[in-house]
C-alpha cells in the first residue's frame, strides 16, 4: 500500500527522511529527462552535420550586406541569425566575425568560403581558427569539406563532445586536419552557430601540413583486412 509523504511526516520520521525519500523517488524521472535531453542534443548535432554536408554557397547570401568580404552566409535558417564584424572584440588584426542568434532561432547559421582544390589535392591540410562564445545554448564549431562534381568526398566539423563550444568562453583554438582526395575539386570551410547565443571567430589559418600530423577526425586507422566478421571477438 502506498503511504503519502504527509503520513510519513506525521509519524515522526522527520523532514530529512522525507527529503531523502523524495530524492530517491525523483531519481528515475531525472535520469529519464537527462536521457531525453542527451538524445535531443545528439539529434540536433546529427542534423547539423547532415545539413553542413549538403551546404552550397547560396546566391541570395549576397543580400546580407554585413557579411565579411570574401565570405558567404549559409545554413539551414540563415535568416534567423545576424552576421558582421566586431572591431571592439577580436583576438588579432582589427576585427573578428560574429554570428548572433535572433529571438527563437531555428536550425543554424554559418559562414562559408570556397576555394579550388587544385593546389591541395593529395595533400593533408589543417584548418584552424580561434573562437569565443557568449550564452551559446547548443554549440558553435568550425567545419571543413571537400567536394567533387557536387558530391562530398571528405567532411569534418568540431561539434564533437570534446571539441564543440557552448555556454560562455574566452578565445579557444579549434582545428581540423583532413586529407584532400585526388579527385577533389572544391574545398569549403567556415564556422557555424546552432541555437541561441553568439560566437566570434578570428584568425582562420588554412595550410598544408606534413602527413605525420594526425588526422583529427580519424578515430581508428583503416583496416588492412576484414576482422571479427562473426562478432565472436567481444567488444572493443
Amino acid at each position: 500500500m502506498d503511504v503519502p509523504l504527509s503520513a510519513i511526516v506525521s509519524s515522526g520520521i522527520g523532514g530529512a527522511a522525507v527529503a531523502l525519500i523524495t530524492h530517491l523517488t525523483n531519481r528515475p524521472r531525472v535520469r529519464a529527462e537527462a536521457r531525453k535531453l542527451d538524445a535531443e542534443a545528439e539529434r540536433t548535432k546529427a542534423e547539423t552535420a547532415k545539413l553542413l554536408a549538403e551546404v552550397t554557397t547560396p546566391p541570395d547570401s549576397n543580400a546580407i550586406t554585413d557579411r565579411p568580404q570574401g565570405w558567404h552566409v549559409t545554413g539551414s535558417h540563415p535568416e534567423d541569425y545576424s552576421y558582421g564584424l566586431d572591431t571592439q572584440l577580436h583576438q588579432s588584426g582589427t576585427a573578428s566575425a560574429f554570428i548572433r542568434a535572433q529571438a527563437s532561432p531555428r536550425g543554424f547559421g554559418a559562414y562559408v568560403q570556397t576555394v579550388r582544390a587544385a593546389n591541395y589535392v593529395g595533400k593533408r591540410i589543417r584548418l584552424s581558427a580561434v573562437m569565443r562564445t557568449k550564452d551559446v545554448a547548443q554549440h558553435a564549431a568550425i567545419w571543413l569539406r571537400v567536394d567533387a562534381q557536387g558530391n562530398q568526398l571528405a567532411f569534418e566539423n568540431t561539434q564533437s563532445d570534446t571539441r564543440m563550444l557552448s555556454g560562455t568562453s574566452g578565445w579557444v583554438r579549434r582545428e581540423i586536419v583532413l586529407d584532400v582526395p585526388l579527385e577533389g575539386e572544391d574545398i569549403l570551410y567556415g564556422a557555424f552557430l546552432t541555437g541561441s547565443g553568439c560566437v566570434w571567430i578570428d584568425s582562420f589559418t588554412f595550410e598544408i601540413v606534413d602527413t605525420d600530423i594526425p588526422l583529427t577526425g580519424e578515430v581508428d586507422p583503416p583496416l588492412t583486412r576484414p576482422i571479427n566478421l562473426d562478432f565472436s571477438q567481444g567488444l572493443a
